[in-house]
């Protein structure tokens, strides 16, 4: 039954769980930070924070969605982020 509940289907940002680190670590040689994205319909999934735009080709290549409303590219799960993390900050190393 529909509600007009406003606070209903609202995604959210939380903190980023034990055993992110390492994510979280190669984040903020990026400058960006890392949490969790629940959106109203299913499960908690990994998320990226901060100002990405110049990396959106190479986080969409590792099959990354980008949220709109809350402004954050969303991952099916943790190893995913940190594989495309540590492929960017690896080819910023390189260059």
């Amino acid at each position: 039954m529909p509600t007009n509940d406003p606070w209903q289907n609202r995604n959210m940002l939380l903190p980023a769980p034990l055993g992110s680190q390492r994510a979280q670590g190669l984040a903020a040689q990026l400058g960006c930070t890392v949490g969790e994205f629940a959106s109203s319909d299913g499960q908690p999934e990994a998320a990226l924070l901060g100002s990405v735009a110049s990396l959106a080709d190479m986080l969409l290549e590792f099959g990354a969605r980008f949220d709109p409303g809350e402004k954050v590219y969303v991952f099916r799960n943790w190893p995913t982020l940190e594989a495309a993390l540590r492929h960017i900050v690896d080819s910023r190393k390189s260059s």
